[in-house]
């Protein structure tokens, strides 16, 4: 009897520190899954959300009236090209940075990056702001960055906005941000297009042979040539 009753404190350790150690390893799991679910949704280089973030933020504002604005550099390739692409990656992070600060405090907004120069602007919005939203992201770009030592470059971008309604299609939505930076670049960049809702939204095609911002590349390659 007496040997039993010595037994049952250490089977009470073991049993103990069994419960911590399955503890230890649950929480371990769950804070890889949680790394792991944030970097799938992450752009590595700014930190912003990338395709995957953009579409789950999306889902989450399912249902409500939404600003957007689509956001596509002018001529960056040559940043890259004259400078390097660390210089690239360091002009990439200051936007992303300064791109952030017009949705900063906002429940539910989103700044992503889905292209080496492409940035998406999203937020819950019942009023139809969307051309204010893109008008600050063309100031928030105004200003040099600093790409290298000594080194400061002047960036633009063409901008498209929209509001969209409650219940619009997501994709249809993204299509027309995507027509009025079509039409930014077509008027040879730096500015704003908004889309007219009197217009409605575009039609998408499941599988578009050329999207509409390399069509506008080749358009003005071709007049150059003429």
């Amino acid at each position: 009897m007496r040997a039993l009753k010595m037994l049952l404190p250490a089977a009470a350790v073991l049993s103990l520190a069994g419960h911590v150690w399955a503890a230890q390893v649950a929480r371990s799991q769950r804070s890889r899954l949680v790394q792991a679910r944030r970097e799938a949704t992450t752009d590595p280089l700014s930190g912003l959300a990338n395709r995957a973030g953009l579409a789950r933020a999306l889902d989450e504002l399912d249902g409500e009236p939404i600003d957007l604005v689509l956001v596509d550099l002018d001529r960056f390739k040559p940043v890259n090209d004259t400078y390097g692409h660390a210089a690239g990656d360091r002009l990439l992070v200051e936007i992303a940075r300064r791109l952030r600060e017009p949705l900063d405090g906002i429940d539910g907004a989103v700044v992503a990056r889905i292209g080496g120069d492409e940035f998406v602007l999203a937020c819950p919005s019942p009023a139809p702001i969307a051309g204010l939203l893109g008008a600050e992201v063309i100031q928030a770009l105004a200003e040099p960055i600093e790409v290298a030592a000594g080194v400061s470059v002047s960036v633009t971008a063409s901008v498209g906005a929209i509001h969209a309604t409650a219940g619009e299609d997501r994709a249809r939505v993204m299509a027309a941000a995507d027509a009025a930076v079509y039409e930014a670049k077509l008027r040879g960049g730096d500015g704003l297009v908004e889309h007219n809702p009197l217009g409605g939204l575009p039609e998408v095609e499941e599988r578009p042979l050329l999207r509409l911002r390399e069509l506008a590349a080749a358009t003005r390659a071709l007049g150059a040539i003429a």
